[in-house]
Order: structure tokens, then C-alpha cells, then sequence
């Protein structure tokens, strides 16, 4: 059997849902550090101030591919959780476990499927995704896995990226035409709010809510950042509106057990 040279291994294509496409290292603005003004703070401050209201007192809580993180940590300097954090990459362990350490916060580390989470029924009573469920082509066994692992009464939370034209994203607006792929090996969904919705239904949830939000300026804009943050009351102000079904970055998609 031939050797498989080093570049032969970097070079070769990925197959969709191969957990080597997101392997990396972790990216600094992945890193937990709030003081930052930029688009990734002030998108996790949107989200926090959107669950707030919504937020068990105490308990535990998981993030279903965590990636970096961040947001658990943050929930975590909200409310006394037991955090959980899980992915199927390990270089997403190593970006949690660092901010973990920056946030001053505990959090136990699981690596596992997401279609077959490694918890028992009714374990968690938040249970939470950032970015995950828009890289499935079936969502179904997924948000399943999740609704299984939610206490009754539980929060559940996911934001989602479809592959739909927005304003942050103008520049990508041809690449989503063309192809299903966000980049190699990754997947990315269109599916629209009425059908996240009616995912999370048959999945047993209840008081489904699934909004538009994220109206920022082209991230091609010279100093968008800026902008996002001068004007960040108005923005936020229009998620959930008609402009943000058109123009809207993400979804947010809240929804109880019974």
C-alpha cells in the first residue's frame, strides 16, 4: 500500500459531514473576550439579551456542537449552570476549554455525535445550539436527540444560518444560487422559518417561536464593525420584524418541552 504523502492528506476533498472539515486551529475571534466590539460580541450579546427573559433560575445546561463556546459561557455567567459542552471536533475542545478559563466559568467537555448524544433522557434543562442544525440535510434526528436530553419544562434554543440572501451576507448572495455548500465538506441549509418550525413540532417541543434577526451592514463595508455597534439599539430593534425576514442574518428559534 502506497504511503499517502502529507500533501496528498491536506489536499484531498472532503466529504460532506466529514468531522475533518472542521478541524483547525481555533480562530482568536472565536476567543471569549467581551470587551471586544466586534460582529461576534455583538451577536452574542443580541442572543443573550434575547433569552434573558426566558432563562431557567438554576440548573444545567448543554450546547450541542459547541464550537467555541461562547455562548454557553456566557449563559453560564447568567445563571448558576452546570455547563456541558459538545462537539465532535476536538479542536473545539480546545477553543471551550479556553474560554472556559477566560470566562472563570466550569465546563465539563463531551465528545460525541450529535445524532446520538451521549447523555441520559431529560438530563439538561437548557439544552442549546449556535450554528449547528443548518449543516444537516435531515435536521430531524438531531432535534430529536436534543428534545430527548431536555427536562419537561426545559429551554430549548438554536440560532441557524440558512443559506438565504441577507445583508451581512450580499456578497455571498451569487454563491448561494450556485451551490449548497458553505465551503468544502460543509452543508448549508435553506430550509425557511415555517419548516424550522414545524421540525422542532414533531420533535415533541412546544411554544415554538422561531424570529428573524441580525439587519448589520455588508461585511465588505469598510468598518462595518463600527457601524453595528454605533447603531446597535436600531438593529436590534428590527429583529423579529418583516425587514428582518428579508434582510435578517440568522434565525432564533426558542421553543419548551411539555
Amino acid at each position: 500500500m502506497a504511503h499517502e504523502h502529507e500533501h496528498d492528506a491536506r489536499e484531498r476533498r472532503f466529504r460532506e459531514g466529514d468531522r475533518e472539515a472542521w478541524e483547525r486551529e481555533v480562530d482568536p475571534r472565536e476567543l471569549f473576550e467581551p470587551a471586544k466590539r466586534d460582529i461576534y460580541n455583538f451577536i452574542d450579546e443580541t442572543k443573550v439579551r434575547y433569552l434573558r427573559p426566558m432563562l431557567p433560575a438554576a440548573g444545567s445546561a448543554v450546547e450541542i456542537g459547541a464550537g467555541s463556546g461562547r455562548l454557553l459561557v456566557r449563559l453560564g455567567l447568567e445563571r448558576p449552570y452546570r455547563l456541558v459542552a459538545l462537539d465532535y471536533a476536538v479542536y473545539a475542545m480546545r477553543a471551550v476549554r479556553e474560554n472556559a478559563r477566560r470566562a472563570g466559568r466550569d465546563v465539563r467537555l463531551a465528545l460525541g455525535d450529535a445524532r446520538a448524544l451521549p447523555f441520559a433522557d431529560a438530563s439538561f434543562d437548557v439544552v442549546l445550539s449556535g450554528g449547528l442544525l443548518e449543516h444537516f440535510r435531515d435536521v430531524g434526528p438531531v432535534v430529536a436527540e436534543m428534545a430527548r436530553v431536555l427536562r419537561p419544562k426545559g429551554l430549548f434554543y438554536a440560532d441557524i444560518v440558512p443559506r438565504k440572501v441577507s445583508l451581512y451576507r450580499w456578497a455571498e448572495r451569487e454563491r448561494m444560487q450556485r451551490t449548497e455548500h458553505l465551503y468544502e465538506g460543509v452543508y448549508e441549509s435553506d430550509l425557511s422559518k415555517g419548516a424550522w418550525s414545524g421540525a422542532l413540532r414533531r420533535a415533541g417541543l412546544r411554544d415554538v417561536r422561531v424570529i428573524s434577526a441580525g439587519v448589520y451592514p455588508p461585511y465588505t463595508l469598510p468598518r462595518y464593525e463600527r457601524l453595528t455597534w454605533r447603531y446597535g439599539s436600531f438593529l436590534r430593534s428590527l429583529d423579529g420584524t418583516a425587514v428582518a425576514d428579508v434582510l435578517g442574518f440568522f434565525y432564533m428559534a426558542t421553543a419548551r418541552k411539555p
